[in-house]
């Protein structure tokens, strides 16, 4: 079935969100995460089924997602306090170094094992490294979640993407000469020099982005502090929370925006302004995260909707054997890695027997890093051609998949680890009205 009515966008947009709301809300009462039901009424109001949003529609509404992922990047960066990271010591890095290595190794060589080409087991391996924080940080959200093993989960979810980048860049490199050769280069080839690119320039690029979105978020963070900063001394006490929300809505877009255009990655330059701004001044995040609490939620079921949208049903059978070797692979990779990490670091039991499960979602950058491949090798001939279309296909299946998995994987999580339901909401206009000493204020 297929809905024919040719209405105006906005009206489009209406309807996905009222539906999509409405499934969630099904999915929430039946103790399932409501980001799955988001996903799962977007996809029928995909080209799978009732083609109310077609792939040109969701082109157009792009914006939406970035807008989305630069609140959700915010959000997790100002649930990262230096006091609480400081307790959990070096097993982040080394969680995240080891969960990213597992999936990364495991896929490279299952993919190898099973079509005896090792471009093809680099690429995916590469892009087996990355998590999708958008619908974690919903599913945390959705359930209250604080502890140990919730700060540790956002902390890696962050930095996860950064590492997927570098990863993904050196392998990039060394497919491109393996390609070119017809696949007879191996891996001591192309380290020693067998290869067209050096080992630097494999690294130089994703250090860049890296390093320009660190310093962008710190700048975007420290100029937001000192702004917020003035508006709490030189504001009435209840225009303070109005223009609070204008203000860091403001600089989170522009952040956002910039780091578009600087080809920067989004997720962590935001993520790094949240971060400057809770360590800065807790204060100020108080304001901040009650901005994102209600600005957030009509653009994350739009966002999530439009994730559902995007995907084909019919290209679910071309997952086939590869697809489902990689999803088993990656999960494993991911569970596995953050224990063996865990154990090295020390971390505490009930962050390295859970946090394996908040790690399987997979979306945006994964099939960022799909598309990419398949511009980037396109110019190989024929056998580059044929690894683009069939990462593109693969991933975007898997992505499906582990998307619908990953939510109620990220739920089991933090009930195992017993985070449900500890998070404190503080609601800055508390705070606003006893320092105007009006009880009206509070109701503004």
């Amino acid at each position: 079935m297929e809905f024919t009515v040719d209405l105006d966008t906005l009206s489009l947009v209406g309807i996905i969100i009222l539906g999509a709301f409405a499934v969630g809300q099904l999915f929430r009462r039946l103790g399932i995460p409501q980001v799955v039901g988001f996903i799962v009424a977007g996809t029928v109001f995909g080209p799978s089924f009732l083609n109310v949003v077609p792939d040109e529609l969701n082109e157009n509404l792009l914006f939406v997602s970035e807008i989305a992922l630069a609140l959700i990047g915010f959000d997790m960066g100002e649930h990262l306090r230096f006091s609480d990271l400081r307790k959990l010591g070096r097993s982040i890095i080394l969680i995240v170094i080891f969960e990213a290595l597992g999936a990364f190794l495991l896929v490279t060589f299952g993919v190898y094992a099973l079509t005896g080409e090792l471009y093809k087991g680099l690429i995916f391996g590469a892009i087996a490294s990355a998590t999708a924080p958008a619908a974690t940080v919903d599913v945390l959200a959705e359930y209250g979640a604080q502890g140990p093993m919730t700060t540790t989960l956002l902390a890696v979810v962050g930095i996860d993407d950064a590492i997927s980048l570098l990863l993904f860049s050196i392998t990039a490199a060394m497919v491109e000469p393996l390609l070119a050769n017809g696949g007879s280069l191996g891996l001591s080839d192309i380290l020693t020099g067998g290869g067209s690119v050096s080992t630097l320039e494999m690294i130089e690029l994703p250090l860049k982005e890296i390093g320009g979105s660190l310093l962008l978020g710190i700048i975007a963070g420290l100029v937001l502090t000192h702004t917020m900063n003035y508006i709490h001394r030189k504001h009435d006490p209840r225009r303070r929370q109005h223009d609070a929300m204008a203000v860091s809505i403001a600089f989170v877009f522009l952040a956002a925006g910039l780091s578009l255009t600087l080809d920067l990655s989004l997720i962590l330059t935001t993520m790094t302004m949240g971060v400057v701004v809770v360590n800065r001044h807790p204060r100020n995040s108080e304001y901040i995260r009650f901005t994102v609490e209600q600005a957030g939620p009509v653009v994350y079921v739009l966002f999530f909707a439009l994730v559902g949208a995007r995907f084909h049903i019919d290209l679910l059978p071309e997952m086939g054997l590869l697809g489902l070797a990689y999803i088993l692979l990656r999960s494993t990779g991911k569970y596995v890695g953050v224990w063996v990490g865990g154990t090295v670091a020390g971390a505490e039991p009930v962050v390295r027997n859970n946090l394996g499960l908040g790690l399987l979602s997979q979306a945006g950058v994964a099939i960022g890093l799909a598309l990419d491949c398949s511009c980037r090798f396109a110019e190989f001939g024929d056998r580059g051609e044929e690894l683009g279309s069939l990462i593109i296909n693969v991933i975007t299946a898997t992505t499906f998949v582990v998307q619908l998995i990953g939510p109620l994987m990220v739920k089991v999580a933090i009930t195992r680890a017993g985070e449900i339901g500890k998070a404190i909401i503080e609601d800055p206009r508390a705070d606003l009205a006893a320092n105007s000493g009006t009880a009206d204020v509070a109701a503004t």
